[in-house]
Order: structure tokens, then C-alpha cells, then sequence
């Protein structure tokens, strides 16, 4: 059983220098029953998006429509990354998951929206304010989630996005 990133330097080292190559590994372990399979692929994909940004976002493009939520999610959690430095890059995968039913891949999309917040708070800000006039509740959800660190440093930006999603 793989239970972290260490039991898996290989395939690390090789979705590196060869990320198409790797993805169907790497997709085994996302749909993997173990919550710590998965953890190691969406920790295999971050570490890979460091070095290879683009053919881990054109991957997961295709994978955020996945019907598998662990999929899906293994998809979000991979931009965390990326998105610190480049936020514009993950948002069209983050457009494919902003309305996602599932809690597992909600925290998730809410989770890269925070850690993108910390580096690009204007960025982020004007993203849950577009998405909070779609009216969406698991969109709302995200929103919420997503600006809680934000709202301290953004108070009043931050409620003002709430009251457009109410």
C-alpha cells in the first residue's frame, strides 16, 4: 500500500519528465479507496505542476469532468501550486468544479481559492464575486468556504461578495 509521497519517488521523477505518461498511474491512485492513495496522487500532481504547469492543467481539464468525485478532486487539489503563482492559469478547471455537488471536491476548490487568496487576494476577490451573482448554492458553498482567510484582511469586500450570493 502506498501511504506517502516518499513510497512513490519513481513515478514522482518520472510524471516530472514525462507527465502524459504518468497520468494513467497517477489516475489509479486518485480512484484508489484509500483516502491516502489519493492523497499521494494529488501530492504526485502538485509536485509535478511545479515543474510541468501546463500539462498538468490541460490534464486535469479533462478530469474535472470526471464522474468519480475522488477524480474530480484529485483534479482541484493539483492546482494548489500553481495557483500561488499564477492564479489565471487553474481557472478554467476551477470554472468545471465551482458548481460541484460533492463536499470532497467543494473543500477542495475552496481550499486552492484560499491559498491562492494569500498571494492574489484582488484575483480571488473578483473571481467569488462574479461567480456569487450565478446564484449557485454549492457555488455559495465554495464562496463562503473560500473567503474565510480572506475576510479578515478584506472584511468588507468579503461581505459585500457574501451578500451578492445570499
Amino acid at each position: 500500500m502506498i501511504t506517502k509521497l516518499s513510497d512513490v519517488k519513481d513515478i514522482v521523477r518520472h510524471a516530472i519528465e514525462n507527465p502524459q505518461q504518468s497520468f494513467p498511474i497517477i489516475k489509479s491512485l486518485a480512484n484508489s479507496k484509500d483516502w491516502k492513495e489519493r492523497e499521494v496522487a494529488a501530492s504526485i500532481l502538485l509536485e509535478t505542476g511545479k515543474k510541468k504547469p501546463g500539462p498538468v492543467i490541460e490534464e486535469m481539464l479533462i478530469w474535472a469532468e470526471n464522474a468519480d468525485p475522488n477524480i474530480r478532486r484529485s483534479a482541484s487539489e493539483s492546482l494548489r501550486g500553481i495557483a500561488r503563482k499564477k492564479p489565471e492559469l487553474v481557472l478554467p478547471i476551477l470554472e468545471k468544479l465551482k458548481k460541484d455537488s460533492d463536499i470532497y471536491v467543494k473543500r477542495s476548490v475552496a481550499n486552492v481559492l484560499r491559498n491562492a487568496g494569500n498571494y492574489h487576494p484582488d484575483f480571488i476577490l473578483d473571481v467569488c464575486k462574479k461567480w456569487a451573482h450565478e446564484g449557485n448554492s454549492h457555488t455559495k458553498w465554495i464562496i463562503k468556504d473560500g473567503l474565510r482567510k480572506l475576510k479578515i484582511s478584506h472584511l468588507n469586500e468579503v461581505e459585500k461578495i457574501l451578500m451578492i450570493s445570499n
